[in-house]
């Protein structure tokens, strides 16, 4: 790498230090209509009425809502929901954010503003995104005694760090591909712990987004969070072993391989609700 490059990628990090020290981590590229239910469901005194009018103001948003409420995971009998608020009951605010965050990532990646190399990444982001909560889900529901929809955000939100990387990569002439993604391992996971944590959403989340790259951790006590989620992203690379992992071996226990297997159905119909 050129000593320029150098300078350019030196800069940056700097730049990113700066925005962590400041808690300055917003997502100005996210939909407003996405940015408004966020700043919502930060609060604890929102109403249902807030929430389904934000929701009402982006109707590609609020139809992907429906369809979801009314998917295989969320349905009960033969109950399909044509109502907003309906739908928000059923499901809960925290996939009211997944739902929303999910399709965020989705109009994100339609941009043209951005380089091919950040269009691509922004993809396998989004693509990636998907699967992990799909995954998660799955694994926290059948395997687990966590709450599946909190396993869903925290799959969905694992890229977030990358995300804002991203973005901010875009406004920054002359940092080359090679560079972005030097930074976004080394950045990504604290980043996104920062910007759960002025979302205020629950320290056990915060963590398990913080420490989804420590693939080898072993955690004593009870199936966490942490544990699903580096779970699904070891299933989604393709390891099974559960010997070699104590996330696999805690939470799909050994036979990790025929957990894919058993499941690939629901699996594949939560990536259909999010939206892939």
């Amino acid at each position: 790498m050129s000593t320029s490059a150098n300078a350019i990628g030196f800069s940056f990090v700097e730049r990113l230090a700066q925005d962590l020290k400041d808690e300055r981590l917003d997502l100005p590229a996210f939909p407003e209509a996405v940015l408004r239910i966020q700043r919502l469901l930060e609060s604890p005194n929102t109403t249902m009425d807030e929430v389904v009018r934000a929701l009402g103001s982006e109707p590609a948003l609020a139809a992907r809502l429906l369809r979801m409420a009314n998917s295989a995971h969320f349905r009960r009998l033969d109950d399909e929901i044509t109502d907003l608020r309906k739908a928000v009951a059923r499901m809960g605010f925290n996939v009211v954010r997944s739902v929303a965050v999910a399709f965020a990532m989705k109009q994100l990646r339609q941009k043209d503003a951005y380089s091919p190399e950040i269009r691509a990444e922004l993809e396998k982001a989004w693509r990636e995104s998907i699967e992990i909560a799909a995954l998660s889900y799955v694994l926290a529901k059948r395997r687990t005694s966590l709450n599946p929809d909190q396993a869903l955000l925290t799959g969905l939100l694992h890229v977030l760090g990358r995300l804002y990387i991203l973005m901010r990569a875009s406004t920054t002439p002359g940092l080359t591909a090679s560079g972005m993604l030097d930074v976004v391992a080394g950045w990504h996971a604290a980043i996104a712990k920062a910007i759960l944590e002025s979302w205020g959403l629950p320290e056990t989340l915060q963590e398990a987004v913080e420490r989804q790259d420590e693939l080898d951790l072993e955690i004593e006590g009870d199936v966490t969070l942490t544990d699903v989620l580096i779970a699904a992203k070891l299933l989604a690379r393709g390891e099974s072993e559960a010997g070699r992992f104590a996330a696999l071996r805690r939470v799909a226990g050994e036979g990790a391989a025929e957990v894919l297997e058993e499941f690939a159905g629901e699996i594949a119909e939560m990536r259909t609700a999010l939206g892939e």
